[in-house]
């Protein structure tokens, strides 16, 4: 038995190395975002961090994973720059749009998504599939000619795969539709409302991000996707005992999770204040994280009112939501993601607790 005062030494050793070993580890797999929202070229950016894309048209993506870039991007300093040229890619982007809804987009190719991201790059996003050199140097080529014809050189573009969850009532079918799924028994006017979908510019959700960290894997499929939210949530159950005195405390408002783990933090609470519950919340998690075998856990950190009023989920699983309601779905109803700020889940443990609450309602 460890007598009092080894026990004492024992507890700040294993401080010291806590301090020292894992939370610089923890630092380098995060990424904090400034109010500005700046990326060099060169810079790391998460994938669990959704704003670091803009989307023209298409569906936005709940993670991405980048295949290949082409092209060189201009030097952009100032705020003013980009913004210019973030106009101006959006302007090509309308200038093809038509060429690549009719030809390489969903439900007639496996494009889903064009935009920018926070560095510059014009955005073409896939659906895992058939995407080979030859289809990008085809859709380069076509976004290059354009390019040129704006007085744009060597046009730089990122290729990439998303993830996505949208589903959508159709007329001749009963049951809900997902994006990606196959369209070879799709009727011309099913076939007709998915383009029109797809033409659209997509609403992001709205929210302030002060930390993204990790990484969302490459989901190639409804399965994976299943089997992913599934893990997630196992880890975030695990957590919640530990992380349950942060939203007691009124620190943390919302807990919840999509393809990836979104917490939500008081805005109210001061900077210094704010920025240390990141980072011992997020250690909390990866530990949880590392238990299950996974790494690079990817968190979400955003800023939300303290007011914030969460209704309570449903204790239907992902996998329940994947059946039959019982009735048709209203006629051609769009539903882009699920939850608060696009979750592929509803928000389990997001709402807020009171102490006496803690140990009737959570997971």
């Amino acid at each position: 038995m460890i007598k009092k005062c080894e026990t004492g030494l024992v507890i700040m050793l294993l401080l010291f190395f806590f301090v020292v070993l894992v939370l610089p580890a923890s630092a380098e797999n995060s990424v904090w975002l400034s109010q500005e929202g700046n990326y060099s070229e060169n810079s790391e950016v998460s994938n669990a961090d959704f704003d670091y894309y803009t989307y023209f048209f298409g569906l936005y993506s709940q993670g991405s994973t980048v295949i290949t870039r082409y092209g060189k991007l201009p030097v952009l300093e100032t705020n003013n720059q980009k913004e210019n040229w973030n106009s101006t890619l959006e302007k090509l982007g309308s200038e093809i749009k038509d060429t690549v809804v009719s030809k390489y987009m969903y439900p007639h190719g496996e494009l889903m998504s064009c935009g920018v991201n926070a560095k510059g790059y014009f955005v073409i996003l896939f659906k895992y599939g058939n995407v080979d050199e030859s289809l990008m140097n085809e859709i380069y080529s076509l976004v290059d000619d354009s390019a040129k014809e704006m007085g744009i050189q060597d046009i730089p573009v990122e290729f990439g795969y998303g993830t996505y969850r949208e589903e959508i009532s159709l007329e001749d079918i009963n049951r809900w539709y997902w994006f990606g799924e196959s369209t070879e028994n799709l009727s011309e006017s099913d076939v007709y409302t998915l383009e029109e979908v797809m033409k659209r510019k997509p609403t992001m959700p709205s929210h302030r991000t002060i930390a993204a960290y990790g990484k969302i894997p490459l989901l190639r499929d409804q399965n994976e996707i299943i089997e992913w939210t599934n893990k997630l949530s196992t880890i975030a159950g695990a957590s919640h005992e530990k992380i349950a005195p942060y939203m007691e405390r009124g620190q943390i408002i919302t807990y919840g999770m999509g393809t990836r783990l979104e917490i939500g933090i008081n805005e109210t609470l001061p900077s210094e204040e704010k920025n240390t519950i990141v980072k011992e919340v997020y250690q909390i998690i990866d530990e949880e994280a590392s238990k299950q075998n996974v790494i690079d856990f990817p968190v979400i950190f955003m800023l939300v009112p303290e007011e914030e009023t969460i209704k309570e989920p449903n204790n239907s699983s992902i996998n329940e939501s994947e059946s039959d309601n019982g009735g048709k779905p209203s006629k051609n109803n769009f539903i882009p993601g699920f939850g608060l700020l696009g979750s592929l889940t509803c928000l389990y443990g997001g709402w807020k607790l009171r102490k006496k609450q803690l140990q009737n309602k959570y997971f």
